[in-house]
C-alpha cells in the first residue's frame, strides 16, 4: 500500500478529540498527526484501492466546507456580497481572521459573598419600586438619585477594602473579560496568528499583531473560555508545550521586524497532565524565560485575572509588569499553599493573606511595576471602560520604554529580575545616621524634588505660588494661596512618576521614612518599657518567678524524678497573671483588642526575663506601628484628623498649658477610638469574624481587666503546701 502525501492538516476542525491527545513532540520531524496505525487510516481518510493494481492509495478530505461534487457552471457568475452583520455594544468585532465571535446566549449574573450587603440593599430598592408601582405613586426623581447615591457610596465601599482572597475570587469571576475581549476593545485592528510549526495550534494561547493609534504591537496572551463550551475547547486557559512555542515563534518575529510585545496573564498555570510533561513543558517554559531576556523590543506584560506559576511567567519576562487591580500573581494557588502547609484548603483566605500575591503587595515588593485601577465592582462590570483603561496604561508605558536604546532595555529587563528576592535587613533603630548624614539626605531630597519638579513643567508654578504665599497679609489671602498649592500639588503627584529621576527621588524618600520610623518606634518602645516596668521589675515578682523557673529548670522533685504537680500549677498561676497584666497595658497603650492584647502578652510573658525579651519587645512594637501606619494610610478622615493634632501640637509648642486645650485633648480621644476601631475591625477581618462594635477607651479599660480565671486563692493554697515551701524557701 502505498500513501499519497498530503498537505499538513488542522486538528481544530471537527474531529473532537483532547487536547493531550492531539500533543505531539517535534523531535521527529514530522509534521501533522501521524498514521501510526498501517491497517486503518485516521482522521476521516479514505482508502481506495484500484481492482487493476495492488497498489493503494489514501486521500484526506481536508476542505470539509468546501464539496467538489456540488460544483456547478454558476460557481464563478458574479454573486451579490452577503450583508454585513452588525453587533451592538462592546462586544463589536471588526472582521479579521479570528473565530472569536460575540455570545449568542445572555449570560447570567453571577454575584460574589462578599456582595451580599450589596443584593439586600437592590433587593430592597426594587421592592420599594414595586410597592409604589402597585400603589400607583412614582418615586420623586431626587429621591431616586439619592438611593441610587447611596447606593454606590455602598458599592464603592465593599470594593475598596478587599481581602487577598476576595480579589483572588475576582480575579476568578467567570463574567471578567479574557485576553481576546480587550484586545477587541483596545487594538484599531488585529489579526490573529496561528500554530507553532510543529503540528497544533494551543487554543489556549492567542497570538496576532494588532494596531494601537498607528503602532502595531505583536500581542501574546493567555486565552480562557466564557461559557463551558470555550472553556473546553480553550483548555481553561492552561496552555501545553506546543502553545508555548507558538509564543515563541511570534516573539521572534516581533523581535526580528521590530514590534513591540504585548503579554496578556490569565492562566491558572501551565497544563499538568502526563502528556504535556511528556513532551517537554519545563523544557518549553525554559526556553521562554532563556529567550525573552535576548528580545532587544520593549517588552510589556499586563496581568489580567491569575497567574499561576511558571505558566504565567513563561510569556512574563517583561521590562514592565502592569497588574488589574484585582489580579493576582502567585507561585502556589492559596489553596494549595492551605493544604501543604496546613493540611486544609479551607484556610486559603490565611494563605492568601500570607503569600502576598495581590497587584498592591507585589508592586511594594517589587515584583510588579504598576497597579491599573479597574472600574468599582471588578473589569466585568464595565469591561469597556476597562479595556481603555489599560490601554492608556500601554501607551503611557510605551512612551518611557521607547526612549531606551536596544542596550538599555537589556540591561533594565536583566536587573529587574536579578533584584528580586534581594531583602537587607537593616538596623532601624535610628542610630546607622548620624544628624549630619540626615541633614544631607534631606537637602538630597530638596535637590532631586527640584529636579523633578523642573523635569515635569512645575517648577515655575511652585515658584510663583510659594512668593504669592510670602507676599500676603490677610489670613484669607494665605487660605487662598494655599488652596492652590494643594490642588497643584495633586497635579504633581500624578506627574511625578514620569520624572526621569523619580526612581532616585523615591529611594531618598524611602529612607528618610525609613529613619523617622525608627526614630517613632523607639520612642513608643521607650514609653512602653517605662508602663511595664512596674509590672516586669517588681523586686518580689521577678525574685519569685525566677525561682519557680529555676524549680522547673533544675528538676527538683520526688523520689520518682517528677515534678510535685503544685509546682507546675503555681508557675502556670505566675506566667497567666503576669500575661494579664501585660495584655492589659498593651491594649491601653497600643489601642489593640482584646484578643491581639492577649496573644502578644502570651508572647511576652513567654520571653519575660530572659536575654530574648528586648527582641520580643522590638518585634511587639514594630507590628504595631506597621498596623498603625496602614490604619492611617488606608483612612483620609483619618489621615487628615492626624495631620489637623500634628498642626495644634506645632502651633501649641512653647505656650504653657496649650498641648491640654479642650479642643486638643478631643481630637486626641477621637484619634485614638477612631485608630482602636480600625484596628479591631483589621483584625476580625483577617479573622472572618464581624466587625466588633467601637468600645470607648473607659469601655476598654473596664473589659480589659485581668479576668477571673487568675485566682489568688489557688496560688496561696499551692504555697502553703509542705514541700512547695521548703522548695520556695
Amino acid at each position: 500500500m502505498a500513501l499519497i502525501a498530503q498537505p499538513p492538516m488542522s486538528l481544530t476542525g471537527q474531529p473532537k478529540m483532547a487536547a493531550s491527545d492531539l500533543l505531539r513532540s517535534s523531535s521527529s520531524g514530522i509534521f501533522g498527526t501521524p498514521l501510526n496505525i498501517s491497517t486503518q487510516p485516521r482522521l476521516g481518510m479514505r482508502s481506495i484501492t484500484s481492482r487493476e493494481s495492488s497498489v493503494s492509495t489514501v486521500t484526506a478530505n481536508l476542505f470539509d466546507k468546501f464539496n467538489f461534487k456540488k460544483l456547478n457552471f454558476n460557481l464563478f457568475k458574479k454573486r451579490t456580497p452577503p450583508k454585513p452583520v452588525v453587533v451592538e455594544g462592546p462586544q463589536k468585532f471588526p472582521d479579521h481572521f479570528t473565530d472569536f465571535k460575540p455570545l449568542k446566549e445572555k449570560r447570567k449574573p453571577i454575584r460574589l459573598a462578599f456582595e451580599k450587603p450589596l443584593i439586600e440593599i437592590e433587593e430592597k430598592i426594587a421592592e420599594l419600586k414595586k410597592i409604589c408601582a402597585d400603589a400607583g405613586f412614582e418615586l420623586p426623581r431626587r429621591t431616586i438619585r439619592a438611593i441610587e447615591g447611596r447606593y454606590e457610596q455602598a458599592r464603592k465601599r465593599v470594593f475598596t477594602d478587599l481581602t487577598p482572597i476576595q480579589r483572588v475570587n475576582i480575579a476568578r469571576h467567570p463574567h471578567r473579560p479574557t485576553f481576546l475581549d480587550h484586545i477587541i476593545n483596545i487594538t484599531d485592528k488585529f489579526t490573529e496568528l496561528h500554530g507553532d510549526r510543529a503540528g497544533y495550534n494551543d487554543p489556549a494561547i492567542v497570538c496576532g499583531l494588532g494596531s494601537i493609534d498607528g503602532q502595531t504591537y505583536m500581542f501574546v496572551g493567555q486565552q480562557k473560555g466564557r461559557n463551558t463550551k470555550e472553556n473546553v475547547k480553550r483548555n481553561f486557559g492552561m496552555p501545553t508545550p506546543h502553545g508555548y512555542r507558538k509564543a515563541l515563534r511570534f516573539f521572534r518575529y516581533a523581535d526580528h521586524f521590530n514590534f513591540p510585545i504585548v503579554t496578556f496573564v490569565d492562566t491558572p498555570g501551565a497544563f499538568a497532565d502526563l502528556k504535556s510533561e511528556y513532551l517537554g513543558q519545563a523544557e518549553a517554559i525554559a526556553m521562554n524565560l532563556r529567550e525573552m531576556f535576548g528580545f532587544k523590543v520593549p517588552i510589556i506584560t499586563v496581568v489580567l485575572g491569575e497567574g499561576g506559576s511558571g505558566g504565567a511567567l513563561a510569556i512574563a519576562v517583561c521590562n514592565k509588569m502592569l497588574m488589574l487591580e484585582n489580579s493576582v500573581f502567585f507561585v502556589a494557588s492559596p489553596e494549595a499553599c492551605a493544604s501543604i502547609l496546613w493540611k486544609s484548603a479551607r484556610l486559603a483566605p490565611k494563605a492568601a493573606r500570607k503569600l502576598r500575591i495581590t497587584a498592591g503587595e507585589l508592586v511594594e515588593l517589587g515584583l510588579a511595576d504598576q497597579v491599573i485601577p479597574e472600574p468599582v465592582g471588578g473589569a466585568h462590570s464595565d469591561p469597556k471602560l476597562a479595556s481603555q483603561i489599560i490601554k492608556e496604561y500601554i501607551k503611557k508605558t510605551m512612551e518611557e520604554l521607547s526612549q531606551m536604546s536596544e542596550e538599555e532595555l537589556l540591561s533594565q529587563r536583566y536587573q529587574k529580575f536579578r533584584k528580586m528576592g534581594r531583602f537587607a535587613e537593616e538596623k532601624t533603630d535610628g542610630l546607622d545616621l548620624s544628624p549630619q548624614d540626615i541633614e544631607k539626605l534631606k537637602m538630597n531630597i530638596d535637590d532631586e524634588y527640584a529636579k523633578a519638579l523642573s523635569a515635569i513643567g512645575f517648577k515655575a508654578t511652585v515658584d510663583l505660588l510659594q512668593q504669592e504665599l510670602q507676599r500676603s497679609e490677610t489670613p484669607a489671602e494665605r487660605e487662598e494661596i494655599q488652596n492652590k498649592i494643594k490642588k497643584v500639588k495633586l497635579e504633581i503627584n500624578q506627574h511625578l512618576p514620569s520624572a526621569p529621576n523619580y526612581s532616585t527621588l523615591r529611594s531618598h524618600h524611602d529612607k528618610m521614612k525609613d529613619v523617622a520610623r525608627a526614630k517613632s518606634n523607639a520612642k513608643v518602645k521607650q514609653e512602653l518599657k517605662e508602663k511595664l516596668k512596674p509590672i516586669l521589675y517588681d523586686p518580689e515578682t521577678q525574685k519569685r518567678f525566677n525561682k519557680l523557673k529555676t524549680i522547673l529548670q533544675g528538676d527538683k522533685g520526688d523520689d520518682n524524678g517528677d515534678l510535685h504537680p503544685a509546682v507546675k500549677i503555681l508557675y502556670f498561676n505566675e506566667k497567666k497573671k503576669l500575661q494579664y497584666q501585660l495584655a492589659k497595658v498593651l491594649s491601653s497603650f497600643c489601642l489593640l483588642s482584646n484578643s491581639v492584647a492577649l496573644e502578644k502578652g502570651r508572647y511576652l510573658a513567654k520571653k519575660a526575663y530572659t536575654d530574648e525579651f528586648e527582641a520580643a519587645l522590638d518585634e511587639v512594637v514594630g507590628g504595631v506601628m506597621r498596623a498603625t501606619e496602614e490604619v492611617v494610610e488606608r483612612s483620609p478622615k483619618l489621615r487628615r484628623k492626624m495631620e489637623l493634632l500634628t498642626k495644634l501640637y506645632s502651633n501649641a509648642k512653647g505656650k504653657p498649658g496649650a498641648e491640654s486645650s479642650p479642643k486638643i485633648q478631643a481630637l486626641v480621644t477621637d484619634v485614638r477610638r477612631r485608630i482602636r476601631k480600625a484596628l479591631a475591625s483589621q483584625e476580625a477581618k483577617a479573622k472572618d469574624e464581624p466587625e466588633p462594635e467601637a468600645k470607648s477607651e473607659a469601655e476598654a479599660k473596664v473589659e480589659n481587666e485581668p479576668e477571673s480565671e487568675v485566682k489568688s486563692d489557688i496560688g496561696e493554697k499551692v504555697q502553703n503546701e509542705p514541700e512547695v515551701k521548703a522548695a520556695l524557701d
